[in-house]
């Protein structure tokens, strides 16, 4: 074989494989446009719905701090529907808290309950979801929900004033007196400043004047 026909024979070589390696490569190269464009979308997806969740939640904490209770309501519920659409990111307790916070400015106690159990699934070792649920249950003067609530809590967070503090407005509104000024009590000495505010509870204003 002389050398021209070597060469030809190399060439048709070279262009059968390229031609056998094309259909993969062409697959292969699909997959990995459309994997990037896919991450390409769901990145600004993401992206666009964590900041309407931290441009509505701002708004609402504005509110809030005007005392617009209704306006920060619908404030936070767009940030908590944007939330739950950022897909790896869903949960954030502090916007269910702060709705709960603002239904219950709001005198809506229903829904506020509602918010501050959400915010207990989210974060159960967290004190501050009890103590709103329990300050939920007195103001709409359900006394047993709040005593109940307070007892399991205080399992977990014994050394949280208001718990004991909601815990002796429990009592008290269920004339369990005793009961009343041994919570308060230990209220008091985790935080001495809960007995100027049980001073002006209408619940405890009794019990004051019975603390050792």
């Amino acid at each position: 074989m002389t050398s021209n026909e070597n060469q030809v024979s190399e060439h048709e070589s070279t262009e059968e494989q390229e031609s056998e390696q094309t259909p993969a490569n062409k697959v292969f190269r699909i997959v990995c446009m459309t994997f990037c464009l896919a991450v390409t979308v769901l990145f600004i997806w993401v992206w666009h719905h964590q900041t309407q969740f931290n441009d509505h939640y701002r708004k609402a904490t504005f509110l809030m701090r005007n005392g617009d209770a209704k306006q920060a309501i619908e404030a936070y519920q767009k940030a908590i529907k944007n939330k739950r659409r950022t897909l790896f990111f869903t949960q954030e307790p502090s916007a269910y808290n702060n709705l709960g916070q603002a239904y219950l400015y709001a005198e809506e106690y229903t829904p506020a309950i509602e918010n501050f159990k959400k915010v207990i699934e989210m974060a159960p070792n967290i004190a501050e979801g009890y103590v709103n649920l329990t300050t939920a249950y007195l103001r709409q003067n359900l006394a047993a929900e709040a005593r109940e609530a307070c007892l399991h809590a205080l399992q977990t967070f014994p050394k949280t004033a208001l718990l004991h503090y909601n815990l002796a407005c429990a009592y008290a509104l269920e004339d369990e007196s005793q009961k009343a000024v041994a919570s308060l009590t230990q209220a008091v000495n985790l935080n001495p400043e809960l007995k100027t505010l049980a001073q002006e509870e209408g619940a405890l204003k009794g019990v004051v004047s019975e603390l050792p």
